[in-house]
């Protein structure tokens, strides 16, 4: 759900560019959504973004390609792409398709955003929206540790981390220089650390997620559930770079040059309605409804933190759980309970 509050923020910068960047003449505009998920959430972008090529140039013809790993879950993304399946944003408003407005056309690629994906100089837009934390190779680092993610560490990230990170950031630019057409644009709306040191689920309001998440895993523990190596087996394969580091790799490159850079934190939008009292809901179902959505993304992390001699039925099981374990700390006061986002806003051209 906060997802689309993401793009929503990021919408004036991407349409900004789009009204005065370079349109090639005789071909179509391309647009590329670089890890993309299952493509529900940026159908209204770019709806908007095919409305303002079109102001510019009328019945330009759009070529949408979306990008994400080989084994996403594509047929979500043709469901959603091409409007068989309709998609709501978090407050029940319908997403328009731009595939039904004529003259667009979708695309789809498996290798990776790590990689180059498209032909050299043939993207006018690339994109990409809270994908590009997750790394290429994950070093581990923080199995055997008190903490499960790289931003929790109090003395810094591991270096091995931060090198991969780095490692991982400059493939990323050198793909998208690649890629984009002289005066093309790439906005990146990724994870970052702020420099208020604020990240994901850790903010100044509220419950840190990190803490709901490691006590709720310590729980298993008490509950005799999981062993001790168990317990410090969680290591998250991603990380969230600060806005530093991101400028640091664009400076690197001639060939790219960075138009602006802001950090955002887009609040989560189900403990704003549930503190609003627009839910309607009790303590126990906010927080049935609330921690799927921290859920989706980190559950196979979980599950490779486990024993890997246990059957995959044993280690749902354990998961069930696990995150019973997070709902029933939600319940306990749950208008301190979300996964605030924090994000920095990157807009790039290729010169």
């Amino acid at each position: 759900k906060g997802c689309f509050d993401v793009i929503n923020a990021a919408t004036p910068y991407i349409l900004k560019e789009v009204s005065s960047q370079p349109i090639r003449p005789n071909q179509a505009f391309r647009v590329a959504d670089f890890g993309t998920a299952d493509a529900g959430t940026s159908l209204g972008l770019l709806t908007n973004v095919v409305r303002a090529v079109r102001d510019r140039e009328a019945d330009k013809e759009v070529v949408i390609h979306y990008e994400d790993q080989l084994g996403n879950e594509w047929k979500s993304v043709f469901n959603h792409a091409l409007g068989f399946k309709k998609v709501e944003d978090a407050y029940g408003t319908a997403q328009p398709t731009p595939y039904d407005m004529g003259g667009v056309f979708v695309e789809a690629c498996g290798v990776g955003f790590h990689s180059q994906c498209y032909a050299s100089g043939s993207i006018d837009l690339g994109v990409s929206f809270t994908a590009m934390h997750w790394l290429s190779a994950s070093p581990s680092s923080l199995r055997g540790s008190d903490y499960m993610h790289s931003a929790r560490c109090p003395e810094g990230p591991p270096e091995a981390e931060k090198i991969q990170a780095a490692k991982d950031w400059d493939a990323i630019l050198e793909a998208r220089s690649k890629e984009l057409t002289k005066g093309g644009r790439f906005v990146c709306v990724n994870f970052c650390t702020s420099k208020e040191g604020y990240f994901l689920g850790q903010t100044d309001v509220g419950e840190s997620m990190w803490d709901s998440f490691q006590s709720s895993w310590d729980k298993l523990k008490e509950q005799g559930i999981i062993d001790e190596d168990e317990r410090l087996g969680v290591s998250f394969p991603n990380y969230y770079r600060t806005t530093e580091e991101f400028m640091a790799g664009i400076e690197k490159r001639s060939d790219l040059r960075l138009i602006s850079a802001e950090e955002k934190v887009v609040s989560c939008p189900y403990r704003e309605q549930f503190v609003d009292g627009k839910t309607n809901m009790s303590p126990e179902e906010y927080a049935k409804w609330m921690v799927p959505t921290t859920k989706t993304w980190s559950h196979s992390t979980f599950k490779a933190g486990l024993r890997s001699s246990r059957t995959d039925e044993e280690k749902e099981t354990i998961l069930d759980q696990f995150w019973s374990n997070y709902e029933d700390l939600v319940a306990k006061a749950p208008e301190k309970h979300g996964m605030d986002y924090v994000h920095s806003y990157l807009v790039i051209e290729k010169v």
